[in-house]
């Protein structure tokens, strides 16, 4: 009997200090895809401890992430999980506290999909969050829970000039409009678009251009979607006699009828740290590319 007693008193003691324990969890429920992202904005995770005790607690942070269907995506390993004082009164933590990733196990295909792109998969996600026990791991504050989702991104597509259109040699040389489309959705934060224009010499096919010679342009361009290249010289038309990249179309009888550079152009699209918005085959960012031609 004595022993009941003991036991009641010790869990009514526990509960007691638990109670005086209360969080809450703010989560942007659009966060970026890029889980590194995460750190940079501090309104992406708010967990907000207020301690009624006026002594300090301490505790550690266990975050949990599950798709809809339930499918296990992310969970905290705690034996690696620093421990945290929190003071009495009310306590704010971000990101970088509440979800280092560093210390998070990722299951299947999500940890292939991190170590691909940085991202998660287009998916909703419940994002967990509970303080335990330093050393047992016991639970010492109600589970706070908030859904956020994950939206499939469409990469730009190139609009000007369009695939093999043919632009003036007098004009090009002085300006060539580039267009493209946006990134879809647009993300909350700035991102960048890489512009890369490449030469490809008669004896290579496109794609052999795309990847092995040097861009003539590579461009940064942050946010905006349109951008005027002044040239310059550097289509190359300087030396006719060279022709390791000029193009011939002949008629029938093989007489030439004209003579023609082709070249190669491309969108990457990057985040706010300058990675590749990898959501197309190779994980690269990059659009499908197109071709036009200077006569």
């Amino acid at each position: 009997m004595k022993n009941k007693i003991l036991i009641t008193a010790f869990l009514l003691l526990n509960f007691a200090a638990n109670a005086q324990l209360t969080t809450n969890l703010i989560l942007n429920s659009r966060p970026p895809a890029t889980l590194s992202e995460w750190l940079l904005t501090t309104s992406t995770i708010n967990y907000i401890i207020t301690n009624l005790q006026p002594i300090p607690r301490k505790a550690k942070i266990k975050v949990t992430i599950k798709a809809t269907d339930g499918t296990d995506v992310s969970t905290t390993d705690l034996n690696l999980a620093r421990t945290i004082i929190i003071p009495d009164g009310n306590t704010i933590l971000n990101a970088g506290t509440v979800f280092p990733l560093e210390i998070q196990k990722f299951s299947g295909k999500y940890q292939n999909s991190l170590n691909r792109t940085g991202k998660l998969p287009a998916d909703s996600y419940q994002f967990c969050v509970e303080l335990v026990e330093e050393s047992t791991f016991a639970p010492i504050a109600t589970n706070q829970c908030r859904s956020f989702f994950v939206a499939g991104l469409q990469l730009p597509i190139l609009m000007m000039p369009a695939n093999y259109q043919e632009l003036d040699i007098i004009k090009a040389q002085t300006a060539i409009i580039f267009r493209w489309t946006p990134l879809v959705p647009k993300p909350a934060t700035a991102i960048s678009y890489r512009l890369q224009v490449f030469e490809i010499l008669s004896n290579q096919q496109p794609v052999q251009a795309l990847r092995s010679n040097q861009p003539i342009l590579d461009k940064i361009i942050i946010s905006q979607t349109q951008f005027i290249w002044q040239p310059k010289g550097i289509l190359g038309f300087k030396n006719p006699e060279k022709q390791d990249s000029l193009f011939q179309g002949k008629d029938r009888d093989g007489v030439i009828k004209e003579s023609f550079k082709l070249f190669i152009w491309t969108i990457q699209t990057l985040d706010p740290l300058q990675n590749p918005i990898g959501v197309d085959a190779n994980y690269e960012g990059r659009s499908e590319p197109i071709l036009f031609k200077i006569k």
